[in-house]
């Protein structure tokens, strides 16, 4: 195929979101530009500004933060084509409010994570017309890793904070543990890989709740040292502390579209 015929994209928007979903596949399957924060379009794949742009995209991705875009969205109106599909992936804002700032129909939502560099993103999609989740599309987000359809548009505000949020709070439990063994067993000099090695170990061969439960009843022994900490671990409540973690970023995720009213009174 050549490089004319493959699908032309706008990253509005160009942060660290919109920068972790520039793998290599996707890079090899579209040609991306990116509008940056000081109004500059730059050639993704050639590395170049672009001095002149026609709003011939086949995809337009939403990738700014949602309050710089309910406060100027509509700056944005003109990059769009009515052939022009847009992919939001900004968190909390309805399809309804983007429809009504860029004033299109074609529109739809996802929330991919960081992880899409490496095609390990689970990626959840919501729209209202289901046409519009054609088997282009679907190629196209296939760049990032997985996809999961969801029949309401709370199911985002869910995977905002689970998949979206979610690889985040993992990384901050795993390094907490990590910095703790380190802490525990600062003489012998523990190597940081052995112990992130012991996490990828763990997931590998346990891949469900149950799995997970049965596995450290199998390592706890009454009296023994597993169950000592185990113990502890479950005195503090830390079960309620993930699920407040989670339900504190799912209801940010909804409160954001509500600020648009803010926006437009002050």
């Amino acid at each position: 195929m050549s490089a004319t015929l493959k699908p032309k994209v706008l990253f509005i928007g160009f942060g660290h979101l919109a920068k972790s979903l520039l793998s290599k596949k996707l890079l090899n399957s579209v040609n991306i530009h990116a509008l940056n924060s000081k109004s500059v379009i730059k050639n993704i794949n050639l590395k170049k500004k672009i001095l002149n742009f026609n709003n011939d995209y086949n995809y337009i991705f939403l990738l700014i933060r949602p309050n710089t875009f309910l406060t100027s969205g509509n700056q944005f109106q003109k990059y769009l084509s009515k052939e022009t599909l847009v992919i939001s992936c900004m968190a909390g804002i309805k399809l309804s409010t983007i429809e009504k700032i860029l004033k299109s129909k074609k529109i739809v939502r996802i929330m991919p994570n960081v992880m899409a560099l490496n095609n390990k993103s689970q990626t959840h999609i919501y729209m209202k017309n289901k046409n519009l989740f054609d088997n282009k599309l679907k190629k196209l987000l296939s760049n990032f890793g997985t996809i999961i359809s969801v029949r309401n548009e709370d199911q985002i505000n869910f995977a905002t904070s689970v998949f979206g949020s979610g690889p985040a709070f993992i990384a901050y439990i795993i390094n907490i543990f990590v910095k703790a063994s380190k802490k525990l067993a600062k003489p012998y000099n523990m190597n940081e890989k052995d112990l992130i090695e012991l996490f990828k170990n763990v997931l590998e061969t346990n891949y469900s709740s149950k799995m997970l439960d049965d596995f450290v009843s199998s390592i706890s022994s009454k009296k023994g040292t597993t169950q000592a900490g185990v113990n502890y671990i479950k005195s503090q409540n830390i079960e309620k502390i993930i699920y407040t973690t989670l339900l504190k970023a799912y209801k940010r995720a909804k409160e954001i579209d509500s600020e648009k009213k803010n926006t437009k009174s002050q």
